[in-house]
């Protein structure tokens, strides 16, 4: 292939698991407000995951690690396709990387691959920081591994790093390029250098770059040694004076590349733009193997720049590798000076960076974590602070370089080009790589011609149970966010996702109101497949799509402008329309299709000639057909109605469209010649029918359409009389819109003309199976109509109840049909007659396009091979991020089990990768959800809790009040700490304000003075602080408390900027009312219930434990 002209490639899809973030958005505001998220363990911790105290105690043994939110043991090894047992020897950073590499593939919104595309993976494995801290040594290797080869196996590849890549590309099932790349700590940054070349190269049409870094156990620590890289004191400190080394963090990253001009034109989310890129290796000119080489560095930010034609002065952040010792980052450093100062002689612009101070180094995955960070930075304008950086370090020389250290968050203006940034990434043994980035250019606007995007959200599960949370997330953001665009919102959920078997679709013409339509689904019974929603929901069939089977009317239902939506949107539609239309012409010398194909739609009492309306129907019905079919939807069995033969036998492959509209277009004309008639429909049983037709001469029972459902035909005389006699008993009676008795005896002149045409016909053998409405048996693949079929079927009755009757024992008795027809005549019959049945309609009288929409979710959810990219076809939408699949994770564990199974609730990429938050949700919204949760928590009778019902009423302890706030903290992803839920949130509407004001968007709460705190013991051994709700972080963060009630005193606080706030003015003395003094005793004696209720439930604890010891004298 030709090399494109544009060289840039674009990142459209991202996912991650970082320290203290899970959403890009929440990594960005780690960054955005210089936080360190290493944490440093306590005694205890250290004590229980198995450290003896003589080393943790030692004055050299540092305890510190930036760990992941969420227990790492937990993994849906089902949505994966793996067994419990390999999952459970699979290290958890190879689980995790299959996780976040899914969620970066939705984000962009390709999680799978379209015929003829290709997703290759490069990926980077491996912790190597704090050595020999591997699943594989400390827990796989520990317990009794089987000497056979095949199990030997299994350990091998869920544990080595060769696998990564082919297991992400055998799970997912993508076919391009997969590969594992390794250069040490520079590994993931080289992936994307590869993966880009690879995609420009059209070697893969988009790129998965991945890297996991986790160490295993997460509760360690290493002996400090003097000259190493890791750090004395436990804190990064890049380019600082104080800088004495670097600590290990722990995560797992992934992004999506695709070439900038595709990702434009299909209107993708493009996040950022890398536009360069040099790799070099030191080689031998330095002194020992793992020392860094500012030549090397230099020579791979020169080749970036050459590469992407543009200058250093032009770059405003200088992401940096950055490890925090003293000697390396002024190597690094003086590299990066030298490679700008042959652009620029400037000083003090461009910001440095480096993500380590903050998260800790990830050692294969760092480069990509900077490259996100970066890339954040650009899209937000925003140069965010070197996290615990003070004073600049004595071996470089800031002032005069191109370089400064922000120590705060400040505004990225732009000066007229676009943001750039530079990312560096340097590996152990030499390989240096850096990559620039700029923010991206504007989406281009839709296209004038655009169709409308049709109102329809599909969401779906592995399970019921993740289909409901998928549901929930994305309720939860449209309510956050009801801005979102429509045709991108559709487009993403229709074509951006994976349809497992479980399904949902709901209907709506706004994000508010398919907001809405998710939460009665969830709060409600689930409503069928079926009918004219808004919601549907089923469960497709666990191989292949459903069978569908195909009805199409005759000739009592047609309307004026009835083709019209379909001939405007859909190609194949109009292509049929043309050619029939074309035919007819020839052959008749006059139009056929102009009422249907324009003008408005008219109310459908208009009566049609026969001599066109039933080849005007065919013609219809063979189009809707072809459309279906290019739409993924083939019939797998067929009927038809009276005239609705002829497009059931040319989907059935008995009939060329060209014969069957010459057949339906003689037959018109036959009929039309016979002696005028017509028919009546009545609400009655088959006896009665035929009762009325022996009272009156000249009528005939000329249709069954059901148990109570006949058609009587004859002579307009006698079909007035039927209407009075039927007014006169008080049976349900209609006179349909037509003026020939099909059917009966009126059409028998008709009938050798009629054979003479037949004769001329080459019928061909069924290729789908067809139910005959002569006498409701099926005849199966292979079956030739022939002359005396058609002619029976014209004179004789139509015997449609024996056709539903046989179409119900289709498909193991739940079939799934598909009215072609006009106004769903058809699909009404079989719902009746059918109730297990799924049956839809793609029109209806008056409703323009709007019931393909309807069908083809109900389809959906049935299990239907619906193609939605055909259908949307021509739509404006693009793929945005939207919130990520939710797995149904369970513990695959083996060998010592996890000591801390959670340092806090992830919070499972609740918005995936919104990059600006808009919109807000209401306190009734939150308070109706905590109401719900409280009530199946508690197991509260319904009605039993009320918005203003206190907790403590409700009987609940500590344990359950924390499990409750994790269960609100993560539908809302806000954190409360539980003295707030004591002091000043103890009701669903108190609760409900508290978080709505915190959630993104609301405006900053004003400054609250401490709140008194009922005394508790404090001790001084440290221990984590229990969760906080977001605020400016001055004390270095920890993670939240274990669950079990602890003492807790201060957590060692770093140093850090302090902001100033103005003392609030001093109120004037007031009294309190009885009630108020009465309101505050009560709440101090459910404060000192639940003190006492915590001290029984630890008292209880040690109880266990100290009846879990062994006997003094058993030693």
């Amino acid at each position: 292939m030709t090399a494109p002209a544009d060289r840039r490639v674009a990142v459209v899809g991202l996912a991650l698991r970082l320290p203290g973030a899970d959403t890009p958005d929440a990594f960005w505001r780690v960054i955005r407000d210089g936080e360190d998220r290493v944490r440093h363990f306590t005694d205890e911790e250290l004590a229980a995951a198995g450290i003896p105290p003589e080393k943790y105690r030692a004055p050299d043994f540092v305890g510190a690690s930036a760990v992941l939110d969420g227990d790492i043991s937990q993994f849906d090894a089902a949505f994966f396709g793996m067994s419990g047992r390999e999952a459970a020897f699979t290290d958890p950073q190879h689980r995790l990387f299959l996780e976040v590499a899914h969620h970066a593939l939705e984000n962009a919104g390709y999680p799978k691959e379209r015929p003829g595309t290709r997703i290759g993976v490069y990926a980077s494995t491996g912790y190597e920081l704090y050595s020999l801290q591997t699943y594989l040594l400390n827990n796989v290797l520990t317990g009794a591994l089987a000497e056979d080869w095949l199990s030997r196996l299994q350990v091998m590849i869920g544990n080595y790093p060769d696998f990564t890549a082919t297991r992400a590309s055998f799970r997912l099932d993508l076919t391009g390029p997969s590969f594992n790349i390794q250069t040490g700590c520079s590994s993931s940054l080289v992936a994307v250098q590869t993966a880009a070349q690879a995609v420009l190269a059209g070697e893969t049409d988009l790129a998965l770059v991945g890297a996991a870094a986790v160490h295993t156990p997460q509760v360690l620590g290493y002996q400090y040694v003097k000259g190493s890289i890791l750090s004395k004191t436990g804190r990064v400190r890049a380019f600082d004076a104080a800088a004495d080394g670097t600590v290990g963090g722990n995560g797992v990253v992934a992004v999506v590349l695709k070439r900038l001009d595709r990702a434009l034109a299909d209107r993708d989310t493009v996040h950022g733009v890398i536009s360069g890129w040099g790799v070099s290796n030191d080689g031998a000119a330095k002194h020992t193997y793992t020392a860094p080489s500012a030549a090397g560095q230099q020579v791979a930010i020169r080749r970036a720049l050459e590469t992407a034609g543009i200058s250093a002065d032009e770059i405003g952040l200088l992401e940096t590798h950055g490890t925090g010792t003293l000697k390396g980052d002024p190597i690094e450093f003086d590299g990066a000076t030298a490679a700008f100062r042959v652009d620029t002689d400037r000083t003090g612009y461009c910001a440095i960076g480096s993500t380590k101070s903050n998260i800790g180094h990830l050692d294969v995955a760092s480069g990509l974590v900077g490259l996100i960070k970066a890339m954040l930075a650009v899209r937000h304008g925003v140069i965010p602070p070197m996290a615990n950086y003070r004073n600049p370090n004595p071996g470089i020389d800031l002032d005069a370089s191109p370089f400064y250290i922000p120590r705060e968050a400040r505004p990225w203006p732009r000066d007229g080009r676009p943001r750039r940034a530079g990312v560096t990434s340097l590996g152990v043994g030499g390989t240096n790589v850096h990559v620039l980035l700029e923010e991206p250019p504007p989406t281009p606007a839709p296209a004038d011609h655009a169709h409308p995007t049709p109102g329809v959200l599909l969401l779906s599960g592995r399970d019921p149970q993740a289909l409901t949370a998928n549901a929930r997330a994305l309720r939860t953001h449209l309510r956050r966010h009801p801005g979102t665009p429509m045709p991108d919102l559709v487009t993403t959920t229709a074509l951006g996702r994976t349809h497992g078997r479980h399904r949902l679709a709901v209907r709506g013409e706004s994000p508010a109101a398919l907001a809405d339509a998710l939460d009665r689904w969830l709060t409600g019974p689930a409503p069928a497949a079926g009918g004219r929603g808004p919601a549907w929901s089923g469960l497709a069939p666990r191989e292949g799509g459903k069978p569908v089977g195909f009805l199409f009317a005759g000739q009592g239902s047609p309307f004026r402008g009835m083709a019209a939506p379909f001939d405007r949107r859909f190609r194949a539609v109009a292509d049929v329309l043309d050619a029939c239309e074309a035919q007819y012409r020839r052959e008749y010398g006059a139009p056929l299709l102009d009422a249907f194909r324009t003008g408005p739609e008219a109310d459908g009492t208009e009566t049609w000639p026969t001599a066109t309306a039933q080849p005007a129907l065919f013609a219809l019905q063979a189009a809707l057909t072809r459309m279906w079919e290019q739409a993924g939807v083939r019939p797998a069995i067929v009927a038809g109605h009276s005239a609705g033969e002829y497009a059931a036998l040319a989907a059935a492959g008995a009939l060329t469209v060209p014969d069957g509209l010459r057949l339906t277009a003689e037959r018109g004309r036959l009929m039309q010649a016979c002696p005028p008639g017509a028919m009546v429909a009545v609400a009655a049983d088959r006896a009665t029918a035929d009762r009325l037709a022996g009272e009156i001469p000249g009528l005939e029972v000329a249709v069954a359409n059901g148990e109570r459902s006949h058609v009587l035909g004859g002579p307009v005389e006698a079909a007035e009389k039927l209407v009075a006699l039927l007014a006169e008993r008080g049976i349900p009676g209609d006179r349909l819109p037509v003026d020939r008795a099909f059917h009966t005896a009126l059409t028998e002149p008709a009938l050798d003309a009629f054979r003479t045409v037949l004769d001329g016909i080459a019928f061909r053998p069924l290729t789908v199976p067809f139910v005959s409405g002569l006498d409701g048996e099926l005849r199966p693949v292979g079956w030739v109509p022939d002359t005396d079929y058609f002619l029976r079927h014209t004179r004789e009755a139509v015997r449609f109840d024996a056709v539903l009757a046989t179409l119900g024992a289709h498909a193991d008795g739940e079939p799934v049909l598909l009215d072609l027809g006009p106004h769903h005549t058809l699909g009404g019959l079989a719902g009746r007659a059918l109730p297990h049945a799924t049956v839809v309609s793609a029109t209806r009288r008056g409703a323009g396009i709007d019931p393909l929409w309807s069908a083809a979710a109900a389809l959906h959810c049935a299990g239907a091979p619906v193609d939605w990219h055909h259908l949307l076809d021509g739509t404006p939408g693009g793929r945005i991020p939207l919130p990520g699949y939710r797995f149904q994770r369970r513990s695959h564990w083996t060998g010592p089990a996890q000591t801390i199974s959670t340092f806090g609730e992830p919070t499972e990429d609740e918005d995936a990768v919104e990059l600006s938050n808009t919109g807000t949700v209401t306190a009734d919204d939150v308070r109706r959800h905590i109401v719900d949760v409280t009530v199946e928590h508690f197991g509260a009778a319904p009605g039993a809790v009320s918005d203003d019902t206190s907790f403590f009423d409700l009987g609940a302890d500590s344990l359950q009040l924390i499990h409750l706030l994790r269960l609100i903290e993560q539908e809302h992803q806000v954190k409360v700490a539980m003295r707030e839920l004591f002091e000043e949130a103890g009701t669903p509407r108190l609760l409900a304000e508290l978080i709505v004001g915190r959630l993104p968007g609301a405006a900053a709460p004003a400054p609250v003075a401490a709140a008194p705190v009922v005394p508790a013991p404090v001790t001084a051994a440290p221990a984590a602080p229990a969760p906080v709700a977001p605020a400016p972080v001055a004390a270095a963060p920890a993670a939240p408390a274990p669950v079990a009630p602890a003492p807790v005193a201060a957590a060692p606080v770093v140093p850090a900027p302090v902001v100033s706030v103005p003392a609030a003015p001093v109120a004037a003395p007031a009294y309190a009312t009885r009630q108020e003094v009465e309101e505050l005793a009560r709440q101090i004696q459910q404060l000192t219930q639940i003190q006492l209720q915590m001290m029984t439930q630890l008292s209880e604890l040690v109880s266990r434990q100290l009846a879990a010891l062994p006997a003094a004298g058993g030693r």
